[in-house]
């Protein structure tokens, strides 16, 4: 039995019983019959008028169950994107909203759900194009060297050093994979140190001096005075200037200008790296930070290593409660950022 039928059943019963009981009323007051009689059809004009208002006011309510019953049928065959019209009494309208923030929040996780498997699968296929190469290019130098191919010294070293190479490209993957995994699943504990941002910088600058000298890159370095010590990791800091400057050192052509600056804007450090290389195109600039996602298309380890760089970047930044990101066009070179709070973030 429908609602409004149970409803119009209850109401009509009720009403019922009031007349019965009113004529009993009306005929025990020894009244005229025409007295009774006017008193009994106003009596059933009003129950009508009941009937009637009783009708009326549950049409809204019944319209947003009915509309409620649609939009979780879709909510079953896979459609989370519905909203129910907040209209109607109060009870209504507080239904209908807890039922529009669920239905937002079940779409929010299908989405998610759907990124997820997508990543899974883009990471599948981009560890086993990442694993393959390394390993048969192993397998095929020490093939040789079983084999009995090789037989100079000179060209069997070369042929160990390929493999010691290769060994250690697996191992650096392998270990960015682990890393990634543990940022992405929460467990990585932060345990900042007061550190000067300065002393980093120039830490991890040191590193890229041959590289730098031999492509003749011009290296521009600000460094604000006023700014002191902040808390932070000192390791993972260093391995995110690494990676970004690394990436600016790769995509600069030679002869060019990378500026490194580091100053401190209201709450926060800001360390810039900005470079002259090739640039980033517009609907590439969200994904760069994306695991695996590489805007060199080729593949080519002379831009970078597994493309995992850039997720664990800010992944690393995010831990330390900052923000990271990149402004950059075609042509005109790649900007990124990262802040870092100057005071020791809440949990």
């Amino acid at each position: 039995m429908k609602l409004r039928t149970m409803l119009m059943i209850a109401n009509g019963i009720s009403i019922t019983i009031i007349l019965i009981f009113l004529i009993i009323s009306y005929v025990r007051m020894v009244l005229s019959p025409e007295l009774i009689l006017t008193l009994t059809v106003i009596t059933i004009g009003a129950g009508s008028l009941s009937m009637l208002a009783h009708f009326f006011f549950t049409s809204q309510i019944l319209k947003s169950v009915n509309q409620m019953t649609e939009e979780t049928s879709r909510i079953a065959d896979g459609k989370f994107d519905v909203t129910m019209s907040e209209k109607g009494p109060i009870e209504i309208q507080e239904l209908a909203q807890h039922f529009n923030v669920m239905s937002e929040k079940l779409n929010q996780m299908f989405s998610e759900l759907k990124r997820s498997e997508e990543y899974k699968t883009e990471l599948i296929a981009n560890v086993s194009h990442d694993l393959r190469t390394p390993v048969s290019s192993i397998r095929s130098f020490a093939e040789a060297l079983q084999d009995g191919v090789v037989t100079d010294k000179k060209t069997e070293r070369r042929y160990l050093e390929t493999i010691e190479r290769e060994t250690e490209r697996l191992s650096h993957l392998i270990e960015e994979l682990l890393t990634l995994s543990q940022l992405e699943s929460g467990t990585s504990i932060y345990e900042p140190e007061w550190i000067h941002p300065d002393v980093i910088l120039v830490d991890t600058l040191q590193q890229f001096d041959r590289r730098i000298q031999e492509r003749d890159i011009d290296l521009s370095v600000d460094i604000e005075d006023k700014l002191g010590a902040i808390p932070m990791m000192p390791d993972q800091i260093k391995r995110v200037l690494t990676n970004l400057i690394q990436n600016a050192i790769a995509f600069s052509p030679d002869h060019s200008t990378i500026s490194i600056s580091l100053k401190q804007v209201e709450t926060v450090a800001v360390f810039i790296i900005k470079d002259q290389g090739s640039g980033i195109s517009e609907k590439e600039v969200d994904r760069v930070f994306d695991r695996f996602y590489r805007v060199e298309k080729s593949r080519n380890t002379k831009y970078g290593g597994s493309g995992l760089g850039l997720a664990i970047s800010r992944q690393l930044v995010e831990l330390h409660g900052g923000k990271i990101g990149v402004e950059s066009s075609l042509g005109e070179g790649s900007e990124f950022w990262f802040m870092l709070p100057l005071d020791i973030k809440e949990e």
